[in-house]
């Protein structure tokens, strides 16, 4: 889906500029998935055992240390943004390596709720919170990320198209979070 938006709106350069973009994505979301997956099994044995307060802290830690990661990345990019962008861009091309550097600062801005939303996740499926599991990754994952890519590329173009991102993760982690505070409660 993303693909045929930036056809349309910025053609063959644009593609190659969200491939960028997106590959460069990837090693930040490994970052989250391996703090996910380092807080599942011990939030699960906590409370297995029932202890709440210990499900609690190691969540609440796990979630901090996604943020303070997402602050770290994010001010990376946005220091680095050109000779990251460039890592992709052999051929010199200016009019990809400018879509690149706007795209990777938008962007990247969702990774603020996407550690959050990884994490929670990873949190809610650990505590049988199957459903709120469900409804955060089917959200971010495919729900919300297609229709905030449809508006706001519409409205925005481009820069719609790298807000679709952030949108989507802040939207997911609302439910992310209302999930956890409910499951957490019980």
């Amino acid at each position: 889906a993303f693909n045929m938006i930036i056809l349309n709106l910025a053609g063959n350069v644009g593609v190659a500029a969200y491939g960028v973009v997106a590959n460069i994505s990837l090693v930040a979301v490994a970052l989250f998935n391996g703090i996910a997956q380092g807080s599942q099994p011990l939030v699960s044995e906590c409370y297995g055992k029932g202890k709440m307060q210990d499900v609690k802290y190691v969540v609440k830690l796990a979630i901090r240390t996604a943020v303070v990661l997402a602050v770290l990345i994010i001010a990376a990019i946005y220091i680095w943004s050109d000779p990251i962008a460039s890592i992709f861009n052999s051929e010199k091309n200016m009019e990809l390596a400018a879509y690149a550097r706007e795209g990777i600062r938008l962007y990247f801005l969702g990774f603020l709720f996407a550690g959050v939303n990884i994490v929670g996740t990873s949190a809610l499926s650990a505590v049988e919170a199957v459903r709120w599991a469900f409804v955060s990754s089917i959200m971010r994952g495919f729900v919300a990320i297609l229709i905030f890519a449809f508006v706001l590329s519409a409205a925005f173009g481009m820069t719609g198209v790298w807000l679709a991102f952030p949108a989507a993760e802040l939207v997911t982690m609302v439910l992310s979070i209302a999930g956890l505070r409910k499951s957490l409660k019980q």
